[in-house]
């Protein structure tokens, strides 16, 4: 087995054997089947690259036939070009609505001519853009790396706002290339361009509904939308992502789910926006991509069983029969005892196993090793051995999701570790955080506690219950002030906790 077994890669953006062995829990299928779903959220390491991937390069097998679909990574997307784009006259959760409009239905014109489903009424504004632009209409990044700016010197026809056929040979953008320096500082440029693109919107608008009265669906999906979210730029970047959120919102009422913009994004960064109706955006518009023991057990069932097809041998029937005990510590199996150390992730999971078979390997090579590694099973000696390394992994990994935006998560790991096990009360937590120069009140104490609860870094026992629940494993458990509280076993390692039992 350990000649051949492999797990895949971490992130799903390097993985290029992904579409070979992706699962995920139907989350697509949801999208698809619903006319209001065009939020996919879910927690960092939950899988939403993979899931958006998977759509970019199979949405065949999720649409209908005469639906479309394009795929929009915001991987080093320019904001502040986008930046300019902020209508002065709207309050700054509504700022960006109308460039993000823009943006969309620009890349929507462009993909239903690209597949061939155009019409009359998209034709019509693909010479508008052409006119504007010329050849071929501008991608996504060629708008956003300059070419939007040539908006500030476009010349509408008179006589109203939206633009009608006669009125394509009025259409004219003077002068040559625009500066981003030359917007940046003239107010006027800046006015200019956000009334034009809230004019080429309205325009845009009633072609594009005309077109799909009889056509099929258009999807637009966004990810990578968190890439710019990092200490130092999220008040600037915050407003910018609520308003391809509002905007996402406005197109699927008003296109009725016909022309459907996707943003997958991380929960924690959709709680921070200022959007309106943000629960009910939540509820009714969204699809959480949480993980279960029997769908994460799917995700390394599917990446073994296709490495071993490969190898030429048979796989195992189960993911317990990759181990070579059937019990570790406490009387776990062994995939039960992984999962206990991870947030409910493939992230996590794939990561334990990548260090498990890692282990083995170094032993296996390294003359000097007293035992011979077993090459048929991966070994629980394996699984115990990979246990601290991973564990930093999992707290790097945290760190890294709140770091931005949280800067105390590090004061607080710290404090875990200074109490120095791994059960301990609210009081020794918050003497803890003293220590390290946090004078809290209690009830901003409490707050931090509630914090480490919502992002399973510690958990607790209900009532005479003798399971401790943290809400990776327990997602519909709120905050409770207890006694006693648990920091979770993928944390213990690198916070260097000593066990106690409670």
């Amino acid at each position: 087995m350990l000649s051949w077994i492999e797990f895949g890669q971490v992130a799903a953006e390097r993985d290029d054997l992904l579409g070979e062995y992706f699962f995920d829990t139907g989350v697509l299928d949801s999208v698809s089947a619903s006319g209001s779903n065009f939020l996919v959220l879910g927690r960092k390491g939950a899988g939403k690259t993979a899931v958006f991937l998977q759509f970019d390069k199979n949405y065949e097998k999720y649409l209908s036939e005469g639906d479309c679909s394009v795929a929009l990574s915001l991987d080093n997307y320019d904001w502040s070009v986008h930046e300019l784009l902020s209508n002065p006259a709207k309050a700054p959760a509504l700022a960006f609505i109308e460039s993000w409009k823009f943006f969309i239905y620009v890349q929507t014109v462009r993909l239903i001519e690209e597949v061939g489903f155009g019409s009359i009424h998209t034709k019509k504004l693909n010479k508008i853009l052409k006119k504007i632009y010329g050849s071929p209409v501008p991608t996504l990044v060629d708008l956003v790396g300059g070419k939007i700016l040539q908006l500030s010197r476009l010349k509408l026809p008179s006589g109203g706002v939206t633009i009608s056929e006669r009125d394509l040979e009025g259409l004219s953008v003077s002068g040559g290339e625009v500066e981003f320096g030359d917007v940046k500082s003239d107010p006027s440029m800046q006015s200019k361009l956000s009334s034009n693109v809230g004019n080429l919107v309205q325009t845009f608008e009633i072609e594009l509904l005309a077109h799909f009265e009889n056509s099929g669906r258009a999807f637009v999906s966004f990810d990578r939308v968190d890439e710019a979210w990092v200490d130092g730029s999220i008040e600037t970047i915050k407003p910018m992502i609520g308003g391809l959120v509002s905007a996402a919102d406005s197109i699927t009422q008003k296109f009725g789910g016909k022309l459907r913009p996707v943003l997958f994004l991380r929960e924690d960064i959709f709680s921070h926006l200022s959007v309106n109706d943000k629960n009910k955006l939540r509820s009714d518009c969204g699809q959480l991509l949480a993980w279960q023991a029997n769908s994460l057990n799917r995700v390394i069932m599917e990446r073994v069983n296709f490495f071993s097809k490969r190898a030429g041998v048979s796989g195992p029937q189960s993911v317990n029969d990759l181990f070579d005990k059937e019990k570790m510590r406490q009387q776990r199996a062994p995939f039960d005892y992984l999962l206990l150390r991870t947030m409910m992730r493939p992230r996590d999971l794939i990561k334990f196993l990548q260090l498990v078979r890692s282990d083995m390997i170094d032993r296996r090579d390294n003359p000097f090793e007293g035992e011979d590694v077993n090459l048929e099973k991966l070994e629980c000696k394996a699984i115990y051995n990979a246990e601290p390394l991973y564990s930093e992994w999992l707290k790097e990994e945290i760190i890294d999701e709140w770091q931005a935006q949280f800067p105390q998560i590090n004061t607080i790991l710290d404090s875990l570790s200074a109490i120095g096990s791994t059960t301990f009360s609210f009081l020794e937590f918050q003497n803890a955080l003293k220590r390290q120069g946090l004078d809290l009140i209690e009830v901003d104490a409490r707050k931090y506690m509630k914090f480490m609860f919502d992002n399973s870094i510690i958990g607790f026992k209900v009532g005479k219950s003798q399971l401790w629940r943290f809400r990776c494993f327990h997602p519909s458990q709120g905050f409770l002030d207890v006694e006693t509280y648990k920091v979770h076993d993928g944390l213990t390692r690198a916070l260097n906790l000593k066990e106690t039992r409670a």
